[in-house]
């Protein structure tokens, strides 16, 4: 009579058995539904779910376990590839000291949405000290999952390529000597930032020191930078956020910022809001936020920046078209830091409107409270720029749109008396 073993009763047959094979082919048959199998997820088809028989997904982590007719789902484990855990869903974990590498390993390269995206995600309630910028490969998608990222010295802290997701960043450079930009949209590797290869980001906490350094950028470079988006809380920064053509390519696939918006709050910047050129354009661009300024730093709520030029025969480093719906509080704040702040002045103005071809750019004032004497206008094109109310507001340009506002004008006047235009 043959033995069995311990734990699986497999038979042991006794040395001179006659039926040793039939009891060995029983020892398989039943082997082929105990041994784990290990496969991907797509290859389960090719295997029978004997019942009771184990399947693991190497790629997932996923496992089955099989009834007689069908492979049932069960638990999952985690799995190892290219040296990172992957959890059952195929996010990629990155852990402290490694998420660069992370990115590196799992990036797709994609683009136009051709291939799915790869979350990376980082380790909840740690903090990553980061000792270089991190730069988002195309299609990488980044969880941040509420850990806190510091950057050990000043240097842009996110970089974003196009086919790339940034979600959730908490990054913190306060009580720093750091100067940087925590998240740069558009780099010179970018190419094209375009809604069918997006780098946006989403829900972001940026904290910096109110004076120093900037929160996020939409910046045009060797490419476009073209209707992305971005939302989160902006607190600190001498910038808070800006747009930024960084070169003078004016041409169809140009240097330009355009057509990109954030949503969200800022708040504690000396500038909220940039636009900057170096000669291509920025235009279409908008804001809808809740913009609040701090009494020891607070400038400006929108600078929009001059033409260098003293003979302008072109239409480079144009703005046109940008148009910000906020809700400013605290607007009594920018009197103390503000260039052009008198105290003839009902308020500081909020508004530096350049030299330059500056047309079609608005400030929906949501307080109700603002008007154009808000508005340094030193613009080529002074009339065709606005500050809007719910009560009031006016803007000319080939025919002329106003409506009646529901505040004194200072003296009448129709932009701050140190404009230019005034």
């Amino acid at each position: 009579m043959a033995d069995n073993t311990a734990n699986h009763a497999y038979n042991r047959p006794p040395r001179g058995a006659q039926d040793w094979d039939v009891l060995l082919n029983e020892n398989f048959s039943r082997i082929d539904g105990d041994v784990e199998i290990r496969d991907t997820e797509e290859n389960r088809s090719q295997y029978t779910p004997k019942t009771g028989a184990k399947y693991l997904a190497t790629d997932t982590g996923q496992v089955y376990l099989g009834d007689g007719n069908e492979w049932q789902r069960r638990a999952s484990v985690n799995v190892v590839r290219n040296g990172f855990t992957r959890t059952a869903d195929g996010t990629v974990i990155a852990p402290p000291g490694e998420l660069q590498a992370a990115i590196d390993a799992t990036a797709t390269n994609s683009n136009f949405g051709q291939q799915p995206t790869q979350t990376i995600s980082l380790v909840s309630g740690r903090t990553y000290e980061i000792s270089d910028t991190i730069t988002l490969k195309s299609g990488v998608r980044l969880e941040c999952n509420g850990a806190r990222i510091v950057p050990s010295g000043d240097f842009n802290v996110f970089e974003l390529h196009r086919e790339t997701q940034l979600v959730r960043p908490h990054i913190d450079t306060r009580n720093m000597d750091w100067q940087s930009i925590q998240v740069l949209i558009g780099t010179k590797e970018s190419d094209k930032l375009e809604p069918s290869n997006r780098a946006w980001v989403q829900d972001a906490y940026l904290l910096g020191e109110p004076g120093r350094g900037t929160g996020l950028q939409f910046r045009g470079q060797d490419g476009p930078c073209s209707m992305q988006a971005a939302s989160g809380i902006l607190n600190g920064f001498d910038t808070a956020l800006e747009f930024y053509a960084a070169g003078g390519d004016t041409s169809g696939q140009g240097d330009w910022s355009n057509g990109n918006h954030f949503e969200g709050t800022i708040r504690n910047y000396r500038v909220a809001i940039s636009m900057r050129s170096e000669g291509a354009a920025v235009s279409g661009n908008t804001v809808r936020a809740q913009v609040q300024a701090n009494s020891k730093r607070s400038e400006w709520l929108l600078w929009m920046a001059d033409d260098p030029r003293s003979e302008r025969d072109s239409e480079n480093y144009l703005m046109k078209g940008n148009t910000l719906f906020v809700y400013p509080w605290d607007v009594n704040n920018y009197s103390a830091n503000n260039p052009y702040s008198s105290d003839a002045d009902r308020r500081a103005p909020i508004w530096y409107l350049g030299r330059g071809t500056r047309y079609g750019n608005s400030i929906y004032d949501f307080s109700g409270l603002l008007g154009n004497e808000f508005i340094v206008n030193n613009s080529d094109n002074p009339d065709r720029n606005g500050i809007f109310t719910a009560h009031g507001g006016e803007v000319t340009g080939t025919a002329q749109l106003r409506f009646n506002p529901a505040y004194d004008r200072n003296d009448s006047r129709r932009w701050h008396p140190e404009s230019e235009n005034s």
